[in-house]
């Protein structure tokens, strides 16, 4: 466990390192050393590439209904559209779901499976729009939170976890690492 900690932490570390830095300080109270002027609310490694996945009404507001999951969560929704050029045909569009327990909010690592636990973390991440069609289903990770302002609402943090395609099901098809930074009002 500890090992993956630190893989991921050092994953992390490498992965930010490389990108635009529109994620700032974090807010005083929580030990960092300043305030928040997030721009991107989500910003993730999937299969190598990295994207910058606000919710598709940007912003960094989480949803607080839950979405898909209840009105028992916190929903973090990252949002892309990989298709570009006027000329569109289709497009793939990348969706990554983050929930968050309302009742059992706490700074931490979090690990899941494939199967969603009531009132637990998880991790899920949609593909739209391929040829042939994509299905796939979480086969494990964890979210790992970093901070939460009671104050401000803001809460950050890491996630790793893996999927498969929806057919096979034995093989990891996709590998997603990340980091959010979510106001949750």
């Amino acid at each position: 466990m500890l090992k993956k900690v630190l893989f991921s932490a050092l994953i992390m570390t490498t992965l930010f390192s490389c990108s635009s830095d529109n994620n700032t300080a974090t807010d005083p109270a929580s030990g960092g050393t300043g305030g928040s002027t997030t721009t991107v609310a989500m910003i993730t490694r999937i299969d190598g590439t990295i994207y910058e996945m606000p919710p598709q009404v940007g912003g960094n507001a989480a949803d607080i209904t839950g979405g898909i999951y209840g009105n028992t969560y916190f929903l973090l929704n990252g949002y892309k559209n990989i298709s570009a050029g006027k000329a569109k045909i289709g497009s793939t569009v990348y969706t990554v779901k983050i929930a968050v327990p309302k009742s059992d909010l706490s700074v931490g690592t979090h690990n899941f499976t494939g199967t969603m636990v009531a009132g637990s973390y998880y991790a899920d991440f949609n593909i739209t729009g391929t040829v042939p069609a994509e299905t796939v289903t979480t086969t494990g990770g964890y979210v790992n939170v970093t901070s939460y302002n009671s104050a401000t609402k803001e809460l950050k943090g890491n996630f790793s976890f893996t999927t498969n395609n929806g057919v096979d099901l034995t093989v990891n098809t996709h590998s997603l690492i990340g980091s959010f930074d979510y106001i949750l009002q």
